[in-house]
């Protein structure tokens, strides 16, 4: 294995020194506001990387289908998948059969679980070389990171016990003062449960597992999760939740720390290749395992994002 590794790594370092990579990323990546602030690749975070043979990934550990532990105590997910597509480009073996072997590819990888309110303050700190951990982007936050493509477009939704009276947001919103429920601590939840929910108690948690524990015990009626989480847990423990219709859409992406334009393309090239490209079977199955969706394939010909 560590030779696997020195191999990988060392070859990809050799491109970079010859400027292949370094051009191709560039090229191939979106502008950020901090362009120009790295010009060189060996101020960059990728040189980092991959001369210290291996990626630090910040995530989560609590929320299905997203980040959370298996059977075995194993880190499973979409994030954690995506955190894996950067790792295989890192090594580059898009197209090597060890790039569908979990363990090869995870040993390129150490995961450092947060809390939420732990991502950009150990991303601007450097704990981590990127985090990739159910994040929604907002204009305030892109002042602080620079988040890459988005990979996921998510929406709120209110999970319910299997047995409530409540099926959808206007049966909760016809009585919503006498309703409490329970959310992720976050900055303009509040408001945003009123929006749709007015009048009701929202009690904030440190996790979403936390707030879904609060409406198991009837502390909460209802609890606000990702609609990916609601489809999953209804999906994996029928009977015992049921989640109404989603609101607010949002984006989800990774982010890293502002001012390395060089590293943000180089991940932005990751995760358009897999949901656009050449690693799309492997984003697919990725989809399928967690959402349970079969994607169509990207449109042959003209790119379909520039029509």
């Amino acid at each position: 294995m560590a030779s696997d590794r020195g191999s990988g790594f060392t070859s990809r370092r050799g491109l970079l020194r010859g400027g292949a990579v370094a051009s191709g990323v560039i090229g191939a990546g979106m502008l950020g506001k901090s362009a120009f602030a790295i010009d060189s690749i060996d101020d960059s975070r990728l040189k980092t990387v991959l001369d210290r043979g291996k990626l630090i990934v910040g995530t989560g550990a609590t929320n299905p289908p997203w980040h959370f532990e298996d059977e075995d105590g194993k880190l499973v997910g979409m994030d954690i998948d995506m955190a894996k597509e950067i790792a295989i480009g890192l090594m580059g073996i898009e197209e090597d059969p060890r790039a569908n072997d979990d363990e090869y590819v995870r040993d390129y990888i150490e995961f450092v679980v947060q809390e939420p309110n732990a991502r950009i303050p150990n991303l601007l700190s450097d704990k981590v070389d990127i985090v990739i951990q159910f994040m929604t982007i907002t204009v305030n936050r892109a002042t602080q990171v620079e988040f890459t493509l988005p990979y996921y477009r998510e929406s709120p939704t209110f999970l319910l016990p299997g047995d409530s009276e409540f099926n959808t947001i206007a049966d909760l919103a016809a009585v919503g003062s006498e309703l409490t429920i329970s959310v992720l601590q976050n900055v303009g939840v509040v408001e945003s449960t009123h929006s749709v929910i007015p009048g009701s108690t929202v009690d904030q948690y440190p996790s979403i597992a936390d707030a879904i524990a609060a409406m198991d015990s009837g502390r909460s009626d209802a609890a606000a999760v990702d609609l990916s989480s609601g489809k999953w847990f209804a999906r994996t423990e029928p009977g015992r939740y049921k989640f109404t219709e989603g609101y607010n859409p949002n984006s989800y992406a990774a982010s890293v720390k502002p001012g390395d334009q060089i590293w943000l393309n180089f991940c932005n090239t990751v995760f358009y290749e897999a949901m656009a490209g050449l690693n799309f079977e492997r984003y697919a199955a990725s989809f399928k395992n967690w959402f349970g969706d079969d994607l169509p394939i990207p449109q042959i010909g003209f790119p379909a994002e520039f029509r």
